[in-house]
């Protein structure tokens, strides 16, 4: 099992970030992420709603990298999402279908919108609904 982890959460808005948008945080090096100034640097990125650990593949992409964190963000008011949180957090499942297992997904996804919900009470879904079509 790898010793890196992944934190999902929700960005931080403040005078850097402007948007509201779903905070992925991948771990490089696990003594400089976990020691006080990295989870510092971590709590000021985002809220942390959830973490795991990584897989072989995403810990090999880790080993290249120059900083202790490398994130990526998916903005919930931007185009295709629109504002829609089911939108956003089905993405974020997506991105992760080949490293993550249904079950961990399925988790983060409740853990994102639990979170979600509580910071923004009267939330409701966009009223209309764009024709998709979905190929599998």
């Amino acid at each position: 099992m790898s010793e890196l982890k992944v934190y999902y959460g929700w960005a931080r808005i403040g005078n850097v970030r402007k948007k509201r948008a779903i905070s992925v945080m991948f771990e490089n090096e696990w003594h400089g992420c976990r020691s006080e100034r990295g989870q510092r640097i971590l709590r000021a990125a985002q809220e942390t709603v959830i973490e795991r650990y990584q897989d072989a593949e995403e810990e090999k992409a880790a080993k290249d990298c120059s900083r202790i964190f490398t994130e990526y963000s998916l903005f919930l008011d931007e185009k295709p999402i629109n504002g829609s949180l089911n939108k956003i957090l089905q993405m974020n499942s997506d991105a992760d279908k080949k490293h993550v297992s249904k079950e961990m997904r399925d988790k983060i996804a409740e853990a994102l919108r639990r979170a979600f919900m509580q910071t923004n009470r009267k939330y409701r879904e966009p009223g209309w609904q764009q024709l998709e079509l979905k190929f599998e």
